[in-house]
């Protein structure tokens, strides 16, 4: 008997990046959590951002700490994210969902005729704009028109002079944030003048989250910088990139069930999870992801070749049968995600729970469907040369051994051109 999937000792190797994020939590006037605001952060240890690039510190942080987000966010919160001016101006900010992510104007950002365009478009298209830092200084009215949330600086603003900035920003309907908060004096004089939201070290420091990330291949990351630049999206080809790519198969099966992006019914495979996003919405997604994987660690490459051949020989193989629990390119995903385990060095339960798999699929992920988990059986046996109980497992399956032996050849033979290209 074999073991269920997600207690199986297979290839040892591990192919994942740690992910780190601070996230401070902020309060409203009854002290509960309202939302956090998302940092960059490069360990564990950090207690403040070393940023190089803007940009791809601001893109980690939308994909690792949107991710990681997902794990303890509660419905109705939400996640404050500053973006530098070249991001915004390319509408990264659409990448994350407008009913969870606020879209956090860095004050370094300067209310152009670009940015202010930009700014209107996200409104429009339901977006919560915040304004950081705000210390009174002049020249920001017409990014104020548009804020729906203005974060004070209480500890950058003289204490005399805090009175006349909330009269000032009064007249613009906006929602006032207090930001670095120190004390329980500042909290409550901040409370009487009018702030709603509270945020700084009086409440929580910034705490420091991690998590398990894949890192997509070279070769998939110049596919698809070819894919996206060509003037009419090829949606098919983009699928295709992102099945031959664990991490990002898994990413975006991820990102679909983040919070605000919810869907109604179970995705069946990464074609349907291509369609369901669209056009304008995978390629945003795609973008954001190349910028943060800029620096990916080395892959443990035995372990993710042994995932394409696996996906590529279950796929074949359902093709030969008149009916499978699965449909073939679910195969595929059910061949792919099956040493997830391994590759993110966490237990498939935990894995399954933060995918938006139908059913069945998450199931026999987890070893529970037997006849599924018989398919899996032939792959590792064939895999580790285990002929008798290859054998086996054949005859019940009623599937031919020339045919079960061509299709281990040929995607042997595939997965190999591809991890050589990778």
């Amino acid at each position: 008997m074999s073991l269920p999937l997600h207690k199986q000792n297979r290839i040892p190797g591990n192919a994942t990046d740690d992910m780190y994020v601070a996230r401070q939590p902020v309060f409203d006037k009854e002290m509960g959590v309202w939302g956090y605001e998302l940092l960059f952060r490069q360990n564990a240890s950090s207690s403040v951002a070393e940023i190089e690039d803007q940009d791809v510190a601001t893109a980690q942080v939308m994909l690792n700490g949107f991710s990681l987000a997902a794990e303890w966010l509660s419905p109705r919160q939400k996640v404050l994210i500053n973006y530098p001016e070249s991001l915004l101006l390319q509408g990264m900010p659409r990448a994350l969902p407008a009913e969870t992510a606020v879209v956090e104007i860095l004050e370094t950002v300067r209310p152009s005729p670009e940015v202010l365009e930009i700014c209107r478009h996200l409104k429009d298209e339901g977006y919560t704009l915040a304004l950081d830092d705000f210390v009174g200084g002049p020249g920001f009215e017409s990014l104020l028109e548009l804020a729906d949330i203005v974060k004070v600086d209480v500890l950058g603003v003289e204490p005399e002079r805090l009175e006349a900035v909330v009269g000032k920003l009064g007249k613009h309907r906006c929602t006032l944030l207090a930001e670095k908060v120190e004390d329980l004096g500042v909290f409550d004089r901040c409370r009487d003048l009018g702030f709603s939201l509270f945020q700084g070290y009086f409440f929580s420091r910034p705490q420091v989250v991690a998590g398990k990330n894949l890192s997509s291949s070279q070769i998939s990351r110049l596919n698809l910088l070819q894919a996206l630049g060509a003037p009419d999206l090829d949606m098919m080809q983009i699928t295709k990139i992102i099945q031959t790519d664990v991490s990002l198969s898994y990413r975006l099966l991820r990102y679909i069930n983040s919070p605000g992006i919810g869907l109604p019914y179970q995705v069946r495979s990464i074609t349907q999870a291509v369609n369901m996003l669209g056009q304008r919405k995978i390629a945003i997604w795609l973008r954001v992801l190349i910028l943060a994987d800029m620096n990916p660690a080395p892959h443990a490459r035995e372990l993710l070749s042994f995932c394409l051949q696996r996906a590529r020989f279950l796929e074949m193989l359902s093709q030969t049968k008149l009916s499978t629990s699965l449909p073939p390119d679910s195969m595929f995903l059910f061949g792919l995600f099956s040493s997830l385990d391994a590759l993110l060095s966490q237990p498939m339960p935990d894995i399954v729970d933060k995918l938006s798999l139908e059913p069945r699929l998450a199931q026999a992920l987890l070893g529970d469907v037997p006849e599924l988990q018989a398919w899996l059986d032939l792959a590792l046996a064939s895999e580790s040369g285990n002929w008798s109980q290859t054998e086996t497992i054949l005859e019940r399956l009623a599937i031919g051994r020339d045919t079960a032996a061509k299709a281990q050849n040929k995607a042997t033979i595939w997965a190999k051109h591809f991890m050589e290209t990778a």
